[in-house]
This record gives C-alpha cells, structure tokens and sequence, in this order.
C-alpha cells in the first residue's frame, strides 16, 4: 500500500475518533443538563431527539476507528500488533464495547421502565466513565507506550 493510502487511513482514523468521542461528548452533556433541568421528561425527549446518535455514530465511528486502526498496523512496517499501545488500545475498545452493551443496555431497560431515577443516574455515570476509556486511548494513541 502506498503512503498516500496510509495517510488516507489515518485521515479517516483520526475523523471517525473524533466522531466517537465528540459525539458521545455531545450526546453525554446533553442528557446530564436535560436531567439537570427538566428530569426524566425532558431527559426522555432529548433521548428522542438523539436517537439518530445511536446508528449515525455510535455504530459506525467505532467501526470505522477499529477498522481503519487495523488496516493501518497491517499496511504499515513500522506497527504490529504487540506494541503496547495497539493492544492497550484494542483490550480498551472491548471492555467499552462489553460495557455499552451489556450494562449500558440493561441500565436502558431498566430507564425505559419508569423505575425511580436510579438507573438514569446510574446511565449517566456509565456514559462518563466511557468517555474516559474513549480519551485513554486517545492518549495511548498520541504517546504510543512501548514504542523506542
């Protein structure tokens, strides 16, 4: 692959990240100052309004991220897939991914139900600690450990 193609990958890399994390940024404040403001009614019409969140970003950025990350280390001599910053990055993105769609989508059941606002709360704080995980690999994707 020539190095315009690797660059074309990390333009789209770099692109889909910010999509990933801006996005779950947006989508994050948003519910906190709905919930702040208005409580489950106005957090359940904001919900409504950033359903669209869910299959125009929270689907295809991380695709899009892991996929264009791999192809880089394949076509790229200088990566490979024991560098502890790869692997970091990629036992990162599984542990998001296992926590979004186990306990963020049990969280959302038990939201949808009515139940008190404990697990609107407990919602919130899923999304934070996410986003967390999410700027971690951005770190270890910027100093890159391991890497002499």
């Amino acid at each position: 692959m020539t190095s315009g193609a690797y660059q074309l990958l990390l333009v789209l890399h770099i692109l889909a990240g910010m999509a990933w994390l801006g996005g779950g940024l947006v989508i994050q404040i948003t519910g906190l100052r709905a919930l702040r403001l208005g409580g489950r009614p106005a957090l359940g019409r904001v919900r409504d309004d950033l359903s669209w969140a869910d299959t125009w970003l929270a689907i295809p950025a991380p695709l899009l991220v892991v996929g264009t990350g791999i192809a880089m280390v394949v076509v790229n001599t200088g990566w490979w897939f024991a560098q502890t910053w790869i692997w970091t990055s990629l036992a990162t993105v599984a542990i998001y991914q296992a926590l979004a769609l186990t306990l963020g989508a049990r969280l959302y059941r038990q939201h949808e139900t009515g139940r008190r606002d404990q697990p609107t709360r407990a919602l919130l704080r899923l999304g934070n600690f996410l986003l967390a995980l999410l700027t971690g690999i951005v770190v270890l994707m910027v100093f890159k450990p391991g890497v002499g």
